[in-house]
């Protein structure tokens, strides 16, 4: 019996090419009659090429986590580094240290080249910047080499961009997970931890993201009804000098200050200042308690964070990933907020402020860090 294949060149992926290799060399293998090798074993035994580009660097815990998290969502999914794939990583360094929309093209450009380097089977983005600026503009330049793409940490809407068809089918080679900032399950710990707090204010830096968590959280109090306090103010805030000028302002405005992100403020020369700055000087100056909206500001020295886990995302996506690498077509892959959080506390901002928490809620808590600036 003859079996006829028709391959469409415009579809294939990279990883059912390599199925049409393995094809060719059996075929060839049968043809030659050599009992000498086998092109079976031989093509089957390549380990598949991942390629991971982060928008930030592993100096920013988040992105340090959803790395780690993708690792054991491979290895979750029989997937172990070396043995089954080769793993590469890219990062833009785009919070800190390139934020200039030159300096990000330029890092984008860099990306890329390294993308088509390195040819992956699997290209995973972490945050907004790599999405649009990599895998987005990969999709779009090069349709006939289709890329199978898995994305974390998203907060606009995937969906603006033209290979992305909708959340439920993406319909492309690009699908992922969405970062969602759980603000009902912050809100709800805060009025559980101070119930007599009545009036909050949120605090963001203008960084890529603050005003899409703003428009987000206004849309879903829209839609939820009622929140358990008076939200004042949602701040964007470009400097240092109006971080704190807001945060002095509030001192007898506000029960609570609710911060997003606080990352990418900058001094009066225009340069970022270190987020150990921004801690300290708030360590100094605040005396409200303080509800950090991404979790890991709780090592930081913020007193509670709720916020996405990076490591469970990061595993979700990974696990995502293995199943493509497995078979699975990302266009059918729906695109969704795993909502994977974390609660965390820091007992040194505790002690500072004269608050203690019930040793239940601690024993309950993801992770609890006893020093401000814990490691």
């Amino acid at each position: 019996m003859n079996a006829i294949v028709v391959v469409d060149r415009h579809s294939i992926s990279r990883i059912a090419l390599r199925l049409v290799s393995l094809l060719l060399a059996l075929a060839v293998a049968v043809a030659c009659g050599s009992p000498e090798s086998d092109p079976v074993a031989a093509v089957a035994d390549q380990p598949h090429r991942i390629l991971v580009v982060h928008s930030y660097s592993s100096a920013f815990t988040w992105t340090r986590q959803l790395h780690e998290g993708i690792i054991e969502g491979l290895a979750r999914n029989g997937l172990i580094g070396d043995r089954d794939y080769r793993l590469q990583t890219f990062e833009m360094d785009t919070r800190i240290t390139f934020t200039s929309p030159q300096q990000i093209e330029q890092r984008a450009a860099e990306a890329l080249e390294a993308l088509r380097a390195f040819e992956p089977d699997l290209l995973f983005v972490t945050d907004d910047v790599a999405l649009e600026h990599v895998a987005v503009k990969y999709a779009e330049e090069s349709p006939d080499t289709p890329l199978p793409t898995v994305f974390a940490g998203i907060n606009v809407d995937p969906t603006i961009y033209a290979p992305i068809g909708s959340l439920d089918v993406p319909g492309g080679t690009i699908t992922g997970a969405l970062e969602r900032i759980p603000h009902t399950e912050a809100f709800a710990t805060a009025k559980r931890l101070f119930p007599d707090v009545t009036r909050i204010v949120i605090l963001a830096d203008a960084g890529a993201g603050s005003e899409t968590v703003r428009a987000e959280l206004q849309r879903d109090d829209q839609a939820a009804g009622a929140r358990p306090f008076e939200v004042l103010d949602f701040l964007l805030l470009e400097t240092f000098e109006q971080w704190q000028r807001a945060v002095v302002d509030y001192q007898d405005k506000a029960d609570l200050i609710a911060v997003v992100n606080f990352h990418q403020l900058r001094d009066a020369s225009g340069d970022i200042v270190p987020p150990a700055d921004v801690i300290e000087w708030m360590m100094a100056e605040n005396k409200l308690p303080e509800l950090g909206l991404v979790a890991d500001w709780a090592r930081e020295g913020i007193l509670v964070a709720v916020g996405n886990s990076g490591l469970k995302t990061g595993a979700h996506v990974g696990a995502l990933g293995a199943d493509i690498l497995n078979g699975a077509d990302p266009a059918t892959v729906p695109i969704v907020d795993p909502q994977q959080t974390d609660a965390n506390f820091n007992l040194g901002r505790a002690r500072s402020l004269g608050i203690e928490f019930s040793p239940d809620e601690l024993a309950a808590a993801d992770a609890v860090f006893e020093t401000i600036g814990a490691q």
